[in-house]
Parts: structure tokens; C-alpha cells; sequence
């Protein structure tokens, strides 16, 4: 099976793709729907029509992001003609049913969150920069503005590199609060960055219990999922993604 469930129920359904490919093979070797890593258009649309299927969708139902470590969300009003968002928004939200959002990552956190009273579901991409900037916290802003309640967002990380892996030179561990700098592991200092994103989404009002991090290191397991670090930038992505019923 290529992907993993982080939330299901009768009105949600929330998860991430697995690569399940071979470590040694190529860059590109297991499921990706991302096309503009180097991947061909073959392969990424094959596995777009796995997950229409595995969805209940058409392939025209699932949106994605093309990331540029931006802050910027994107509302999908609409998903006539459109499969994927304009270049340059790194969250998308909405408040439409049966339509899959989702983000492309390698190493980065990936986020979904969704408010099942409001109606309305988001799924942001947080490499170092975007987290930074606060593109989680510009997330749930959006979907306060839809009508989403922080105390009422449930949030569910999907794998990405965890404080094991994320080493980091000095001029970017001065950038976070020292409480996700971890100096324990060598020379250079990591840096927990699901941690960090998880306390800023928490000062927006997100509660603590709502909230699940992801214990799948990417960088841990090239096996299992796609790492840029591990595999280069020229490789697949893992697809998180999220779909309101």
C-alpha cells in the first residue's frame, strides 16, 4: 500500500504517502506525484490515478502546492480545470467536500489540520525558511477566516526530518529559540523543527491534545519515504494530504 492513514472518520480523511521503494534504486523509485522535481509525467500521473482510486476521486479532484518557501495560502474556491495551485503558495485550505489538497515534501514538515464543525481542512509545507516566516501560522489564520475555530483545529504532522538528522550550521540554529537548538548530538547543532512548528501553531490557539507530531525521520528511512538529503534534490516527494467528505 503506498500511503498512511494520520486520521480517518466519516468526515475526514487525512494521511501521507509511503515510497516503498528500494533504497538503492532510483531517485525516483516509489510513489510520487510531484512533477517538478525531474520526475517524468508518466510516473507522476500514474500515481495521481493511484490515489484518485484509493480516494474516491477523480484526478482532477486532488489539488497540490508548487513550494517555494513562501508563507502564502492558497484558497481553492474551485477545482474546475485546476490540478494545481498557481506557482508560489506553500498551504493550501478550503472549504469544499471531496476534493483532496496536499503538499509535496523531502525533508520539510507537512502539516494537516482541519475544523470538522467549520467545515473546513488545510495542509501546509515548512521547510526551515517557510516555518520561520510562520506559513503555519498563516495557515490557520486562513482557516479562521473560513470560519475555523483554533480551539476546534485538530492538526496531524506527516513524516519529515526530525531533530536526529536536521544539523544545521550556526547561522541557522541562531535563528530558532534555543529550546529547539539540541547541541547534543555533535560538533553542530540540530534543530527540532516539527517541535518548532508545533509551538507556533499552539500559540495561535491550536490545543496541545489536538495535535499529533510524527515520530518517521525521513532522512532515517530513504526506504520508506523520500529525502532530499538522503537522495538528493533531484528525487521523489512525499504527498500529505487531506480531503473533507
Amino acid at each position: 500500500m503506498s500511503f498512511e492513514i494520520l486520521y480517518k472518520d466519516d468526515l475526514i480523511i487525512a494521511g501521507n504517502s509511503v515510497r516503498n521503494g528500494d533504497v538503492d534504486a532510483g531517485p525516483y523509485d516509489g510513489f510520487s506525484v510531484c512533477g517538478y522535481t525531474g520526475d517524468s509525467e508518466a510516473h507522476t500521473g500514474a500515481c495521481r490515478d493511484e490515489l484518485a482510486e484509493f480516494m474516491g476521486v477523480e484526478r482532477h479532484d486532488i489539488v497540490q502546492c508548487r513550494q517555494t518557501h513562501s508563507t502564502d495560502v492558497y484558497v481553492v474556491e474551485s477545482v474546475d480545470g485546476m490540478t494545481e495551485i498557481p506557482y508560489g503558495y506553500d498551504a493550501i485550505v478550503t472549504r469544499l467536500k471531496n476534493v483532496v489538497i496536499g503538499v509535496n515534501t523531502a525533508d520539510c514538515v507537512s502539516l494537516a489540520m482541519f475544523d470538522k464543525k467549520a467545515g473546513v481542512i488545510g495542509v501546509a509545507h515548512a521547510g526551515w525558511r517557510g516555518a520561520l516566516a510562520g506559513v503555519a501560522v498563516n495557515t490557520v489564520k486562513k482557516m479562521v477566516e473560513l470560519g475555523a475555530s483554533p480551539e476546534n483545529i485538530h492538526a496531524f504532522f506527516g513524516p519529515s526530518i526530525l531533530e536526529c538528522c536536521f544539523e544545521v550550521g550556526e547561522e541557522v540554529a541562531e535563528l530558532f529559540p534555543g529550546a529547539f537548538v539540541k547541541r547534543s548530538y555533535g560538533e553542530r547543532p540540530h534543530v527540532d523543527l516539527p517541535g518548532f512548528v508545533k509551538s507556533q501553531i499552539e500559540g495561535m490557539g491550536v490545543k496541545n491534545c489536538n495535535i499529533k507530531l510524527n515520530c518517521n525521520c525521513t532522512r532515517c528511512r530513504p526506504d520508506r519515504y523520500f529525502s532530499a538529503r538522503a537522495l538528493g534534490i533531484e528525487s521523489g516527494r512525499n504527498f500529505t494530504f487531506i480531503m473533507r467528505r
